[in-house]
């Protein structure tokens, strides 16, 4: 399956709702490899974010937790 979507000027897109249907997901990650946007459905938030939680505080609570993760995430190199 192939399909096309135009980029917002705020850098946003919609994904067509067969590709959405597939991924059963609303959440995804990106990844470039050799030039090439990859993109994959996230089923398990806690899972894709386990490495960046590790050095937080243990008495954070879990929204603490899981905003330093993302912060972590955000500022990871692509190909890291």
């Amino acid at each position: 399956m192939n399909a096309c979507a135009k980029i917002t000027d705020k850098g946003q897109i919609t994904i067509p709702r067969e590709i959405r249907d597939i991924l059963k997901t609303r959440l995804v990650s990106f990844s470039i490899v050799d030039g090439v946007v990859i993109l994959r459905p996230v089923h398990d938030v806690g899972g894709c974010l386990q490495k960046y939680a590790r050095n937080v505080p243990s008495d954070a609570n879990f929204s603490q937790i899981r905003e330093a993760a993302w912060e972590k995430a955000i500022h990871e190199k692509p190909d890291s």
